[in-house]
This record gives structure tokens, sequence and C-alpha cells, in this order.
């Protein structure tokens, strides 16, 4: 490729990008800009060249900037140089908008510039605004709900104050109360003789447990709830015939109860009898579990986000710089004719563009998975050609001292089953093996079978995996303590467990820190 073809391409990349790419030299002057730069501050491209860069800078930074440029002169101590940060950008109208700025520095011979990567924060800073108010808003619907939950139980102790505070009037009128009790809604009332024996229990919640009134007259109270609260009820009630009201709650075939239990005082001031109401809470025990898990859901689905973004960002900026910054030394080199210069970087974009195609990939294959549209097809293929083929393609993203061994232990080449989803998940652990381990290290595929099972792994001599860390290795996003500056989405492990449990099969893995790490799959052959 001619050096004009590659100005074109990279004159190509840098009007396309995105995020705005200021060129400056080692005095500030700006030197080139492209498109999306311009747009951002309201320029014509010829307001700019040979203007310094400070003329797009608020108050103080832009007074400020030529002691940046000195003081780095001077020090050689990067402030922003090779990491990034927010500032505030100036427009020609005299607005401000918020940017990250990545500035990386390129030595020409003699020549020393800087390149400005200029990613507007704006939308972002609006959307986590909005982010912020709908967090608040919820929240204070929350509370609304909470007070109208607490009000709704206030009026039913009250309720059950009233009714407790005209027992006697009831009891006094039999059919007045048999009608009221039969028609109790939501739950039962009943009484207990001083036996704690059912000597009364009517309403509608019989029903809900399926039990009648007939059967339960005569029988202790004990005896007609579950085993597991008979102890802690008997306690209570024992209570009550003391003179101490008693609340609690208790289930029952599946339906939660709320039990008011009071003692009935008869003329001479003595205990004798139980009035015990029993209201059906099930429904408002379900809202407010369906509450609790609405707002888990929010706070998970706000953490994956954040960490989406925060991956995202780094995950793909870096490699684009890094695509970006050797287009540009090719260009030269190349017109110094320098050709291990251009073979260098040209392997640099080739690795960094295949990074970044894994990366779409992992984020394309988990949205399929977490929408149910990866539907499976088994088929008959040559197991062998198939390993073969993930482990070609591998080879491109090995360190030149890394290995990849393969060993077969497979009576028939022919399986039954997806290839593409087997292709993937196996794709994935050679990628993480080849990632995590050492410049020189050794991958080893194994496939062997079982006369039922198929069984694939991966195992490499690198970094691994603490014990700790084991527990959540196949959580979305998630990256081991010992990870670094390694790159990686935290998705594959993540991936590879979906699909293998699309065909029905079991992870398997061990790891041992700073030893290595073995990972794979079991399928069932039939």
């Amino acid at each position: 490729m001619n050096t004009n073809d590659l100005s074109l391409k990279f004159d190509s990349v840098f009007e396309s990008a995105i995020d705005g790419i200021i060129l400056i030299d080692d005095k500030g002057i700006i030197q080139e800009i492209n498109q999306s730069a311009l747009t951002l501050f309201g320029y014509e491209k010829d307001e700019l060249l040979g203007q310094n860069v400070n003329c797009l800078m608020p108050k103080p930074h832009s007074r400020d900037h030529d002691k940046y440029i000195k003081r780095y002169h001077d020090t050689h101590e990067p402030r922003i140089i090779g990491t990034g940060r927010e500032v505030e950008g100036l427009r020609k109208d005299g607005s401000t908008f918020p940017f990250r700025l990545a500035v990386n520095e390129a030595k020409l011979e003699n020549v020393k510039l800087f390149t400005g990567f200029i990613h507007d924060l704006t939308a972002e800073k609006k959307a986590q605004k909005e982010l912020e108010k709908y967090t608040e808003d919820l929240e204070r619907l929350v509370k609304v709900r909470t007070h109208e939950l607490s009000r709704s139980n206030e009026i039913l102790e009250q309720e059950i104050k009233e009714r407790i505070d005209t027992e006697k009037a009831l009891i006094e009128s039999q059919k007045l109360y048999q009608t009221v009790a039969e028609n109790f809604p939501n739950g039962t009332i009943c009484i207990l003789d001083k036996d704690m024996k059912l000597k009364f229990i009517e309403g509608q919640g019989l029903k809900d447990v399926g039990l009648g009134t007939k059967e339960l007259i005569g029988k202790k109270y004990t005896q007609v709830i579950q085993p597991e609260f008979q102890d802690f009820v008997l306690q209570k009630l024992q209570n009550v015939y003391q003179g101490i009201p008693a609340t609690f709650e208790m289930e029952l075939n599946s339906h939660t109860f709320r039990i008011r239990a009071v003692p009935l005082i008869n003329d001479v001031n003595k205990v004798d009898e139980i009035l015990i109401v029993e209201s059906n809470i099930t429904q408002q025990k379900n809202a407010e579990k369906e509450i609790f898990n609405s707002l888990q859901k929010e706070r998970e689905l706000n953490e994956m986000k954040s960490r989406f973004v925060s991956m995202a960002s780094h995950e793909f900026r870096t490699p684009l710089s890094t695509i970006l910054s050797s287009s540009s030394l090719i260009n030269r080199y190349a017109e110094k004719g320098i050709p291990d210069k251009i073979k260098h970087h040209t392997s640099r974009i080739r690795n960094n563009v295949t990074n970044l195609t894994m990366i779409l990939n992992d984020f394309l294959s988990l949205e399929k998975l977490e929408n149910d549209s990866i539907p499976t097809v088994k088929e008959s293929f040559n197991l062998k050609e198939c390993v073969s083929e993930v482990v070609e393609d591998m080879h491109m993203l090995k360190g030149p001292d890394q290995s990849i061994e393969v060993s077969y232990d497979v009576l028939n080449d022919e399986v039954e089953s997806d290839r593409f989803i087997i292709q993937n998940a196996l794709n994935n652990l050679i990628s993480n093996a080849i990632k995590y381990s050492g410049p020189e290290g050794k991958i080893e595929v194994v496939v062997k079978e079982s006369p039922k099972t198929l069984e694939i792994t991966v195992k490499d001599n690198g970094i691994g995996i603490s014990d700790e860390d084991q527990k959540q290795l196949f959580n979305r996003f998630f990256r081991a303590s010992n990870a670094g500056n390694i790159q990686g989405t935290g998705l594959g492990l993540h991936i590879v467990r979906r699909y293998v449990d699309l065909l029905g099969g079991d992870i398997i893995f061990k790891s041992k820190l700073n030893i290595g790490s073995t990972f794979g799959f079991i399928l069932n052959k039939y």
C-alpha cells in the first residue's frame, strides 16, 4: 500500500471519527482538527488552524494553558497525557459544554505533537441527571406506598380494637354474633375455651384454606395449624390467658394470616376464653414482595448500566485511540520509508480491531441470549474440523511465544449437536486462556468422550483465579481482582455458561492462583 493510500485512509478515519480530534504542536498551536471537533465548538476549520488551542477553553484554563505546556516541557510530568479527565469547552458563541479529554503524545523525529480526543459528555450528563431524578421519584413513590401501607395497618388494628370492644355485646346477642362471624371478610373469628379448644369459629377465610366449622369445633387450636408454628403459637396464647393481648403472623395452606388474640374477661375478672381474629394478609404480603423485587431489579439494572458504561468506555476508547495513533504514525513512517515501524503499527491496528470485534460479538451474543433469540439447531458435523477452525482463528490472537496444543480422544469425529454454539463457547474459552497466560504460555485443548458424554476443556498456565473470586466467576461484567489492565468485558464466561445451558450441558472448571486454570463443558451425546 503506498503513502497516498495510507494518507487517504487516515484522513477518512480522522474526518469520520465520532469524537472530536485536535492535533497541536508543542507550542499549543492547532495543526489539524476534524469535522466532529469543529461541529462541537461551532467553528470553521480556517478559523482555528494556526490558533492557540486555549481559544477553545473558558477562563481561567485558557490563560493558564501555556503554563501547563511549559510545566510539562520542564518537568516531563504528565497531568493529563496518557490519561483522561473531564473538562469544559468554550464554543464560538460563548457557551460551554462538558467533555472528556484524552491526550496522547507522539514524537516524529524532532517534532513533538499532541493529539487530543474529545468526547462530548452533554448527553451523558443529561441522562445522568434524568436517572437521578427517576431514582428520586421512585424513592418518593416507595415512601408514599409505605405510608399508605402503614396507614392501612393502623386502620386494620383500629378495626380489630373496635371488634374487641364490642365482643361482650356480640356474645349476649348470639344470633347477631353468628351472622357477623359467618360473613367476616378475608379471615376468620374464633373463640377458645380455657383448654385452648375451639368452641366457635366462622368466617370467609375458612374457604381459603379448605376447612369447615364442624370439623374444627372441639379441636385444640394448635392442632389445626402447621407443625412448625405450633410451639410459637402455644407460647403466644399462654401469655394471652395471662391477660396479655398478642399480635403475630403465621402461614396455613400457603396463606399468610395476621393473628390478633385478646383475653375475654368474665364477671369475676378472670380470663377463661380467648377471642382470635385471623386476617388473611396474603395479598398484602405478595404486594410487599413485588415492591421489594421491583426495587431490587431496578437497583440491579442501574448497577449493570453503570458497569456497562464504564467498561464500554474503557474497552472501546483505548483500542480506538491506539488505532488512530498508529494510523497517523504509519503515514509518517511511510513518508520516511521505515518498513519495520509500519509493520509494527499495522500489527497493532489488526490486533485492536480483532479485540473490538470480539467485544462487539460478546455484546451481541449477550443480547440474543437475554432475549432468548438463539435457537439450538442440532446437526451432524465433524468435531475435529470444528475445533481446528476455532484454534486456527485463535492463532492470530496469541503471542509469538505462546502455543496452542490440541489432543483428541474421540472414536468418532462425527457428533450430533449445535456447531455454532460449540464454536462460540470454545472461542471464548481459548481467547480467555490466551489473554490470562504469560508471554510464553501454553494452552492445551483436550477433547475426549465417554459412552454417554462429550467433554471439551481448555487448560492454561496463567495467572489463575482466587477462591473468593471464583464465587462470582460467571456473573455478568465480573472480572477477577487480579485481571489488572488485561482487556476484557467480563462477559465471556457468563456467555459460555448460557451457551452450555442451551445444550443442556454442565460447566466444569478448576483454578489455582498463579498456577493456571482449566475451563470446559460436558455435553450429553444423546
